[in-house]
């Protein structure tokens, strides 16, 4: 009759045949993931070509090594087998380890980051500023993923006005980045939004992969419409990060950047309204006070006439103050629209709506007048849907004669 085991004494019978018959042993690997948690410890993921392997350097051995981990890395590692019963898993315990020299998919990323920087696709002149006040966002994301529920929770707390369009995409595994490239194609061509997110949670450097395509890069830096990426985790970095306009360092700091001017508007309201109310409350307290004073000193001379005829006062001063804090409000709230009015009518893109263009010089700064261009120069027009490259045939300062 078979022996009927508990887990825990199966899990115990694991871990003795493991950890008494596989010696201590040096292993070659590349590390995918890698997270140094709080207590000090710091927990990785060792992989080559076929298998991965869980591994954990405790707080003291982590104190002790002379090159810190980190994703993409080559290493040799000495080290033993363990179980962790919890858990019912087993891991690698490391007790040195040594940089064998960077992992492949570190080398491909540093290659294709250093063919596009040659080729001028991370300068920060190509880059297009985010919108100000953006009254419609696009969104690139999987509809399943936990960074889009993070983003809806901030649009709708920061700036709920603000209409949201998601255009659904693979964002890990194979054909991720095709994916990507037709939802960005669709809001391009379909809705046009004011700005667009393209997001994804965290995960190792595998599941981030996709963002290091480079024909992806090249829509990306090719994109008409200003783009903000939140790919990962703060100290993830992708291929897409540095060809986008702006990079945040999650999906969630990516809410927070578009929605950075609308909050500061939302709180700048929140203060006059606390301030309102402070005077409100302060004004009645007062005013209370006084009445009190004046119960005690009418007490013994014709009370009831005379409290009757200051709560015919105070009546009317409450109406006043009413009608005053009303009046107040719509005043501030004028001033907030007009405001808010000025400040899109004179955004620039507004103003080259109207017809208007920026000139820049070859040094891509803006020219303010017609003394700083010389015949021959080459010039750069901005309209607000792109720009032209020109030279200046000639020049006429006003009052001054034409210059050949």
């Amino acid at each position: 009759m078979l022996q009927i085991y508990s887990i825990s004494d199966m899990t115990d019978l694991i871990r003795n045949k493991l950890e008494r018959e596989i010696p201590d042993a040096l292993l070659r690997g590349e590390i995918s993931e890698c997270k140094f948690h709080g207590s000090g410890h710091i927990y990785l993921m060792l992989k080559d070509a076929g298998a991965v392997l869980p591994a954990v350097i405790w707080r003291n051995t982590a104190q002790q090594l002379p090159t810190l981990p980190a994703v993409g890395m080559d290493v040799i590692v000495y080290g033993r087998l363990n179980v962790y019963p919890p858990q019912g898993k087993y891991q690698f315990i490391i007790q040195t380890l040594q940089d064998a020299g960077r992992g492949e998919l570190y080398v491909r990323f540093e290659a294709l980051k250093a063919k596009l920087i040659e080729e001028g696709l991370c300068d920060p002149s190509r880059k297009k500023p985010l919108p100000a006040f953006p009254s419609h966002v696009g969104i690139v994301t999987s509809e399943s993923a936990a960074a889009l529920q993070d983003m809806l929770r901030i649009f709708s707390h920061e700036a709920a006005h603000v209409r949201l369009t998601l255009s659904p995409a693979q964002v890990q595994g194979k054909g991720a980045a095709q994916s990507v490239r037709d939802a960005l194609e669709l809001l391009k061509d379909t809705v046009k939004p004011d700005c667009v997110i393209c997001a994804r949670g965290g995960g190792s450097i595998e599941d981030l992969w996709e963002f290091n395509d480079e024909a992806l890069a090249r829509y990306i830096a090719d994109y008409p419409i200003p783009l903000i990426t939140g790919i990962g985790h703060e100290t993830d970095h992708t291929i897409a990060d540095l060809v986008s306009d702006h990079r945040a360092s999650t999906p969630t700091n990516a809410a927070e950047t578009v929605c950075k001017y609308w909050r500061d508007v939302r709180n700048t309201l929140n203060q006059y309204d606390a301030s309102l109310a402070s005077f409100a409350e302060g004004y009645i307290d007062r005013h209370s006070r006084r009445l009190l004073e004046l119960q005690r000193y009418l007490s013994s001379r014709r009370i009831f006439e005379t409290l009757a005829a200051w709560d015919e006062r105070i009546d009317a001063s409450m109406n006043r103050l009413i009608r005053g804090t009303s009046d107040h409000f719509r005043y501030k709230n004028t001033r907030y629209e007009g405001l808010r009015n000025t400040l899109l009518a004179y955004s620039p893109m507004q103003v080259l709506k109207k017809g208007y263009a920026l000139v820049r010089d070859k040094h891509n700064a803006l020219v303010a007048s017609v003394g700083g261009l010389r015949s021959g120069d080459d010039i750069r027009i901005e309209f607000h849907d792109g720009f032209a490259e020109a030279g200046v045939k000639s020049r006429k300062e006003k009052g001054h004669k034409k210059d050949e």
